[in-house]
């Protein structure tokens, strides 16, 4: 028998290492796996929020996405509140989707702007959202406000035509025939008596204290929301004047007239004139008689009168009937009555001189160049309307020569 040296070590034996099995391999993953979906949204959820806020790109990516939105949780499906009122809000030209949340939160129609990010980008609507106004309800979820965002509001109008050359009561006596979510006799106390705010809103006015906004208002079609009120559809027709009549129109004229002097006699001339290349002369006739102290002695100004007088004993409700600017038998002797109400004689232009207190009508942009620039270098004091003539006119320098040619056109002077 063989003996080991004595003090030899003992031979060490070699270990084989245990393979763990594929199957318990897996389930250690994924149940690592799991315990990282649990605790995650705790442990980094809030950074990863922070950082799509910032980079909302992050938000499409497969399991950061799902972190974000299960860190944000019932945020991301709840509406801001219970209150089913449709809001209208206008959202601005250029803004993302993080203004837009913010816009929306502070007016409490949004309950998270993060979880608003979220649902665009979850509903596929990134760079959809657009620019214009909606109706948002605090009742609708983040999704919801998100889709409708996509689509614009249009409210609905009401059609009303208004011819040019009108004066306001032929404005309100138009609207008392449409239904409109406003009243005519509102609309007529806003003309007459404009408000502080509409009078600081247009500078260009140039309203005398008591002064209504006569001559000031446009012509054409106004497409009116229903929310409208009197006070805004007053509005459309000043914008509309506006955008009429040229800036460079809108001021005094080099000579010191002011604006409303201009469109005093532009209106007048608007009434008198049916051609545009009449209108620079005959404003130069009435210009041509302040300058000799003469009243203007204007036909269409006694019109203007009588039918004011006539208007004020009626119904606005039966203004549509009246027929404006009427001829009636006897003008001269009728414009001397003396019911005719004090404030009104201002208009009687064969009594007095100088230009009424304002205008008549709305002039055309004609009439106010006209005026602008009147024509007296003939030096014509008078004019009549040639019968047949398709609105041309007759001039005269002397009351003699004006009388003779109204017998040769048939007219009785």
């Amino acid at each position: 028998m063989t003996r080991l040296p004595t003090g030899a070590p003992p031979e060490r034996t070699k270990r084989v290492p245990r393979r763990v099995p594929l199957r318990t391999l897996l389930l250690g993953i994924a149940a690592a796996v799991i315990l990282l979906r649990l605790i995650a949204p705790f442990l980094v959820g809030d950074a990863l929020v922070s950082a799509a806020a910032r980079r909302p790109s992050l938000i499409d990516l497969p399991l950061v996405g799902d972190l974000i939105v299960e860190r944000l949780g019932a945020r991301v499906t709840s509406p801001a509140g219970s209150d089913t009122t449709l809001i209208k809000v206008t959202i601005p030209d250029g803004a993302g989707t993080a203004a837009i949340g913010t816009q929306l939160v502070d007016a409490h129609l949004l309950g998270d702007q993060m979880a608003f990010i979220v649902a665009v980008h979850r509903a596929g609507l990134e760079g959809r959202l657009q620019a214009g106004q909606f109706l948002v309800a605090a009742s609708m979820t983040p999704t919801e406000v998100a889709t409708a965002l996509t689509t614009p509001y249009h409210e609905p109008t009401i059609a009303v035509e208004l011819r040019p050359a009108l004066r306001l009561e032929q404005i309100v006596a138009k609207i008392s025939t449409i239904d409109l979510p406003f009243k005519a006799s509102d609309v007529l106390h806003v003309l007459q008596h404009p408000s502080a705010g509409i009078i600081a809103a247009y500078p260009w006015l140039d309203l005398a204290t008591g002064a209504t906004l006569e001559g000031r208002l446009g012509s054409g079609t106004f497409n009116v929301p229903i929310s409208t009120d009197a006070t805004g559809f007053v509005r459309l027709l000043l914008d509309r004047f506006a955008d009429q009549v040229p800036v460079e129109l809108r001021g005094p004229t080099a000579d010191g007239r002011s604006f409303s002097e201009v469109l005093t006699l532009a209106s007048i001339v608007e009434r008198e004139a049916s051609l545009d290349s009449e209108r620079a002369r005959i404003a130069g006739v009435f210009a041509y008689r302040m300058q000799q102290q003469m009243g203007l002695g204007s036909d269409v100004t006694l019109l203007y009168m009588l039918d004011g007088t006539y208007l004020r004993s009626m119904s606005i409700t039966s203004w549509k009937n009246y027929s404006f600017w009427s001829i009636p038998q006897g003008l001269y002797a009728r414009s001397s009555d003396p019911s005719i109400p004090k404030d009104l004689r201002a208009w009687n232009t064969r009594a007095n001189r100088g230009l009424p207190p304002g205008p008549i009508c709305t002039p055309s942009t004609a009439s106010i160049i006209a005026a602008r620039a009147p024509d007296s270098s003939r030096k014509e004091l008078y004019f009549i309307a040639i019968p047949g003539g398709g609105g041309t006119v007759d001039y005269s320098t002397t009351l003699a020569e004006h009388l003779r040619k109204a017998r040769a056109y048939g007219f009785n002077p």
